[in-house]
């Protein structure tokens, strides 16, 4: 495991400087979403709570958004604090037509996507913005299948921000999590954990707050927007930096919804979906996670950063886990060793690219093969 290792943040002015295409295009006035009445209805739902920065000031405006692209053709009714499903129903939800666009995250089950674990290998990304580039990239020849074999198909991906450890009792060194319960990710993140010598505990976000609240776990592996957005830090009293995870939060579209689209309004729909995984990227993880910081020090919180030297024994320890990975995932027939080459390679393409930079690609050169567009008229 060779990939260099990332210890910055931005603060809340610098990521406003940096998102400024992101911000314009969710930045949607009332007067000019069309008065139309609209041809088809797309239910999002999600556990994510109405107060969220994820639903106030990505989700919403990005709905405004699609009413402009599509000229009031495609209208938003939106479900949120898992209102309408459980959150890990997602895919049953889509199947089922109850849903049109929903999480799906390959976080919550290793072994119903399997593939998309190595997109959690530590130090390979220094961004969310650059992580959901590449996934979305490479999401046709290596992340399709696991998908898609659910009769699905992919709405976005978004990677999250490096998670941190929210606490009550500080986290300096390995000592600290020895044996010590901690609510993460299933897969590549409770695997560092185990090989760190904690124990992980596969949590949603949801799951692992009510476990925290009990007290039932140690800590929590979360990103800075996400621990505020359910309130870790009114409880917790350190954030530990340890740099070590990301993941990627999937939302899944259903079939119906997509089919019974008209190939004109199915390319305007894709683009959207492309600018608003950049958006959300950059709005949530980079803007909401640097605010989130500011809102943890007003109320006390200590930040820790973990010594050169503890960071080396930390990475040491995590040596195993890209090995382990790659070899289950040959075994289960995916080419584990190039699908890593050409993420770094990938990574690399985009490393000179700014925030802006990708967001405006989404905008004139969206992908246009993570969903299978109709040639019927």
């Amino acid at each position: 495991m060779n990939h260099r290792q990332i210890i910055s943040s931005d603060n809340t002015q610098q990521v406003i400087d940096k998102t400024l295409l992101a911000r314009q295009w969710l930045n949607v006035l009332a007067s000019d979403i069309p008065k139309s009445p609209p041809e088809f209805t797309l239910r999002v739902s999600a556990h994510i709570p109405a107060n969220s920065p994820a639903v106030q000031e990505v989700f919403e405006p990005a709905f405004r958004r699609l009413q402009v692209m599509t000229n009031g053709a495609i209208h938003v009714e939106a479900f949120w604090e898992g209102s309408l499903h459980p959150e890990r129903e997602g895919i049953q939800a889509l199947q089922s037509g109850l849903t049109d666009l929903c999480p799906v995250y390959s976080a919550w089950d290793a072994e119903l996507f399997p593939a998309a674990q190595i997109l959690s290998l530590p130090f390979i990304f220094d961004s969310a913005e650059i992580a959901t580039a590449v996934a979305e990239d490479l999401y046709r020849p290596y992340f399709s299948k696991d998908v898609e074999k659910h009769h699905i198909y992919m709405g976005r991906m978004v990677a999250t921000s490096e998670y941190n450890l929210f606490s009550r009792s500080p986290i300096r060194s390995l000592a600290d999590i020895h044996g010590q319960k901690i609510a993460c990710s299933n897969g590549v993140e409770s695997d560092i954990f185990a090989a760190l010598g904690a124990i992980p505990v596969g949590c949603s976000t949801p799951e692992a707050k009510k476990q925290f609240a009990d007290h039932a776990v140690f800590a929590v592996s979360i990103s800075d927007s996400a621990a505020q957005t359910v309130g870790l830090y009114k409880s917790a009293k350190y954030r530990t930096s340890a740099n070590l995870v990301r993941v990627n939060l999937e939302y899944g579209l259903s079939h119906q919804f997509w089919e019974k689209l008209p190939p004109s309004l199915q390319i305007i729909f894709n683009q959207w979906l492309r600018s608003l995984a950049q958006a959300g990227a950059q709005i949530f993880y980079g803007l909401a996670g640097a605010r989130a910081c500011s809102t943890f020090l007003d109320h006390g919180m200590e930040f820790i950063s973990l010594s050169v030297d503890e960071q080396l024994r930390w990475r040491e320890k995590i040596k195993s886990v890209e090995n382990h990975l790659l070899a289950h995932l040959e075994r289960l027939g995916y080419p584990a060793h190039q699908m890593l080459q050409d993420l770094l390679a990938r990574t690399k393409h985009y490393q000179t690219w700014s925030a802006n930079d990708l967001m405006q690609a989404s905008i004139v050169q969206p992908l246009t093969n993570i969903i299978p567009i109709s040639t019927n008229p």
